[in-house]
């Protein structure tokens, strides 16, 4: 797979924080992309890590929670291949399974 690189509008939707960003646009856009970044952006920081049980997502069909829910965890488990002694991670795949 190609290496993402988010338009402008893609960036402030990861990056934008302290409020609610509602992420809309056509099919093959980049939208599982940019959410499943935005939920690194937290799960991920160094100063105030928040788990990924925490949020809210919202998908129109199950099909596309299910292809959300196996994106973030795509991430969680390329993150924790490259960091294996990470607990935190391993306990945020944990928890995204149950979501």
């Amino acid at each position: 797979m190609a290496e993402f690189k988010a338009t402008a509008s893609q960036r402030e939707a990861i990056e934008t924080r302290g409020s609610a960003v509602l992420v809309s646009a056509a099919a093959g856009s980049g939208k599982t992309k940019v959410l499943t970044e935005r939920l690194m952006g937290y799960v991920c920081d160094s100063n105030n890590p928040a788990d990924v049980d925490s949020f809210l997502i919202i998908t129109y069909t199950r099909a596309a929670a299910a292809e959300l829910r196996g994106r973030i965890s795509e991430e969680l488990s390329k993150r924790l291949a490259a960091d294996p002694g990470n607990r935190r991670l391993r306990r945020q795949n944990t928890l995204c399974q149950r979501a």
